[in-house]
Parts: structure tokens; C-alpha cells; sequence
């Protein structure tokens, strides 16, 4: 059994929401963290922070080293979106952020796209996951796909849309640990997750995540890394050293069974 991993899983990542419109994108590349994911932007014309600005942005700028922060771009739906408009824009969102991307990520975080959850819509979600995988092997290189989904409370069903996104060919899977519950419960939670999905995407875990220690605890529940939100909005780029700490942030907690990784695919 063998998982994924991408080059920019060994540091901390930037997550969502802190630019969204590329405006601080040479400022936050700069700063030391595996990754920044830009956005959350829709491809649709109307949306509040569109993909279209967000790329025009981030193509100007200066070519980034490659051990530097991969470029992630984070796609949503337009206001008041109705389910059945999902596989039209999020395929418009593939092929709007290629071509500036390490990677793009599909966003059901939000809550208004949480009643997407719903066993209903995971036959939709199903097949528009496979046609834009099929979209991005048509691509001229192969960039890695994302699916970032809430890991839902203690009681609750695992997130079916997990697996849906494995069986598509996602290469990671960003999973929001529940605000609610101690840290033991959320990660005895995401570990579960990491076992039923045990060969395929990559965990990403964020949410909560402040210290070092919070990082390696992550790693020994599943997660190939992690991301920050509320650590650096509250001290900005003096959260990174803290969560590196002493291990350079590249601590390894010992694996879960199952879930040896599988170096240098893709990215």
C-alpha cells in the first residue's frame, strides 16, 4: 500500500482565504511556506473574487524557484449556485488556473457548499470529479488535484466524497478538522479516514494547527502535511518557525499501517 506525496507536503502550508485575489501573492511566496493556496475564486464572471483577476495576478509574476512555495489555487462556486452548475464550473476553474498552478483545489469547505455532502449529490460529485481528472491527463502537463472537504464531528459519517475523489484520481485531499472536540477525538477522527483511504491522495490536514507539536501529531494521525489558516492571521509569518520547531519541518511520526508513502509522484 503506498500513498502520494507532493514535494511542498515537507513544510507548513498557507491555506485559503488569507489572498484572494492574488494582491499579497509575491509577499506570501516569499515567505518560507511549502505551499500558498490562493483563493477561494470562482471561474464564473460574477463571482466577488474571480479566477480570471486572480490569475492575471499571479502570471506576472517572477518565476519562482522550484523548491519554492507551489502555487495552489483554490475554486468554489458563484453565489447562489445551484448543485447541477458544479461540474461546469469547476471544469471552467481547471482550465482558468493551470497554467499558473502547481496545483488546483476544489473547495466543499465553505458552508455553503456543505450541503454538497449530502449522499444525493455524490453521484454528481462523483462524475464531475472523473470528467476533470479526464480533463487534466488532456492537459500538456499533469497537475496535481485537490479536494478540500470538512472531516464532519464525532458521530457523524466519514465524508463519502473522500473516497469519490480517490476512486477520480485526486492527488490530495485537504480535510478541515472540526473546531469542536479535543485534539485526541479530531485526530483519532482524520486517522480513520487515513486508514479507509489508505492508498491513493494525500492528506493534507488544517485547522487548528499552531505548533510543531501540533504538526507531528498530524503526521502520526495520516497527514502527508499540513496547512495553517488562523496561525499565521493571528501572527503572521512568525507562526512558521513555530511550527517547524526543532525538526526543520520535516518531522516524521511514525506511519499508520498502510500508509508508507510513495516518493516523488507527482510534483
Amino acid at each position: 500500500m503506498s500513498r502520494i506525496r507532493l514535494r511542498w507536503h515537507d513544510r507548513p502550508g498557507l491555506a485559503g482565504g488569507i489572498d484572494k485575489d492574488g494582491t499579497r501573492a509575491e509577499e506570501l511566496l516569499g515567505l518560507g511556506f511549502g505551499s500558498v493556496e490562493f483563493g477561494t475564486v470562482a471561474a464564473h464572471l460574477q463571482a466577488p473574487f474571480s479566477l480570471a483577476a486572480l490569475t492575471a495576478r499571479l502570471a506576472i509574476l517572477p518565476p519562482h524557484h522550484p523548491d519554492g512555495s507551489a502555487i495552489g489555487i483554490g475554486i468554489g462556486l458563484s453565489p447562489g449556485a445551484a448543485p447541477a452548475d458544479l461540474p461546469a464550473q469547476w471544469l471552467a476553474g481547471l482550465l482558468g488556473a493551470w497554467r499558473v498552478a502547481d496545483y488546483v483545489s476544489f473547495n466543499l469547505s465553505a458552508q455553503a457548499c456543505r450541503p454538497l455532502l449530502a449522499r444525493e449529490h455524490l453521484p454528481l460529485m462523483a462524475a464531475a470529479m472523473k470528467s476533470i481528472a479526464a480533463e487534466r491527463d488532456r492537459l500538456p502537463r499533469r497537475i496535481p488535484l485537490a479536494l478540500k472537504f470538512p472531516l464532519g464531528t464525532e458521530g457523524e459519517p466519514l465524508p463519502d466524497v473522500a473516497a469519490a475523489a480517490a476512486q477520480a484520481g485526486f492527488d490530495a485531499l485537504t480535510v478541515v478538522l472540526p473546531a469542536a472536540g479535543g485534539q485526541l477525538s479530531r485526530l483519532a477522527r482524520f486517522a480513520a479516514l487515513a486508514q479507509r483511504i489508505a492508498d491513493g491522495p494525500a492528506l493534507v490536514a488544517v485547522g487548528g494547527i499552531r505548533t510543531a507539536v501540533d504538526v507531528c501529531a498530524a503526521r502520526a494521525a495520516g497527514a502527508a502535511g499540513v496547512q495553517v489558516h488562523r496561525a499565521f492571521v493571528d501572527a503572521g509569518p512568525d507562526c512558521l518557525p513555530a511550527l517547524i520547531g526543532a525538526g526543520g519541518g520535516r518531522q516524521r511520526a511514525p506511519a499508520l499501517p498502510g500508509m508508507t508513502e510513495k516518493a516523488g509522484t507527482p510534483g
